[in-house]
């Protein structure tokens, strides 16, 4: 059923996943932690090296242990506290793949960026694993063509963020740790329209004005939980689009934002 077996906590196997929760050890081996079977299952598409499972969730998930083995990964029967010692989720659901990191150059995300319409996402030291996920899930969600995060943002091969995605990390051209002139520049180059989220937006979400920028080719910029867009992206920027408040919150969260915009560019490039 699996070809092998490890039952000690405190053998170096499981020592070396653990160091991949560490993002210097991540980026050193080239993998990262993939945990849960939806994560896993989008990880199978890509291939994993490894595959760690309790025969209880190898009797739940037989069709991924089967395709981990197909595509050539080492399975382990794990013990409990294996996956306990493995997981950074107190509640581990029996599964944990070791897969290779999902990012690639920027001119790679760049050239996904279809014609006539298209967008990119640009997470602009967004911090939060979480906010960060949260938003590459939507992205996924709204037929977002890839997603680029600037320097000093989170790693998204970090596993809050990994479990935000629920697999849409493996669904999109990610690229990671750029430069913020070196996105100016490639998405000016490609004639890609760069729009930055600004609560005091020249233009409103859900007008004319609005629709008629993100009908195009574009990419959205969403800025730092705290200080928002970085003032060299909002100087960079064709346009400045704020969400319009019909009540009493000051603001949105960062992710509700992106959510809200990359569904009105979704219903205005598909004509919706």
């Amino acid at each position: 059923m699996v070809d092998l077996d490890l039952t000690s906590a405190k053998s170096e196997r499981v020592v070396e996943v653990r160091r991949l929760h560490d993002r210097r050890h991540r980026e050193e081996r080239g993998a990262f932690v993939v945990e849960g079977p939806a994560g896993v299952e989008a990880a199978l598409a890509r291939g994993v090296a490894e595959l760690y499972v309790t025969p209880d969730a190898a009797s739940r998930h037989g069709d991924l242990v089967a395709a981990a083995r197909d595509g050539g990964a080492r399975v382990w029967r794990v013990s409990d506290a294996v996956i306990a010692a493995m997981s950074q989720t107190q509640q581990p659901q029996g599964i944990v793949a070791v897969a290779s990191l999902v990012t690639v150059p920027l001119d790679q995300v760049i050239a996904a960026c279809g014609r006539p319409a298209g967008c990119l996402v640009v997470l602009d030291r967004v911090a939060d694993p979480g906010n960060a996920g949260t938003v590459i899930r939507t992205a996924d969600a709204m037929g977002a063509a890839g997603v680029v995060l600037t320097e000093g943002s989170v790693d998204p091969h970090n596993g809050k963020c990994v479990r935000a995605t629920a697999g849409s990390l493996f669904h999109l051209p990610m690229a990671a740790d750029v430069p913020l002139n070196d996105i100016v520049r490639s998405v000016r180059e490609s004639g890609i329209l760069l729009v930055v989220a600004d609560a005091h937006g020249a233009v409103e979400l859900g007008t004319m004005g609005a629709d008629a920028v993100l009908n195009g080719r574009i990419a959205w910029v969403f800025g730092n939980e705290a200080h928002g867009v970085h003032a060299d992206f909002a100087a960079a920027a064709h346009e400045s689009i704020a969400i319009p408040h019909y009540g009493s919150a000051e603001s949105l969260n960062m992710a509700a934002a992106a959510a809200v915009c990359l569904y009105a560019t979704a219903r205005a490039q598909r004509g919706g």
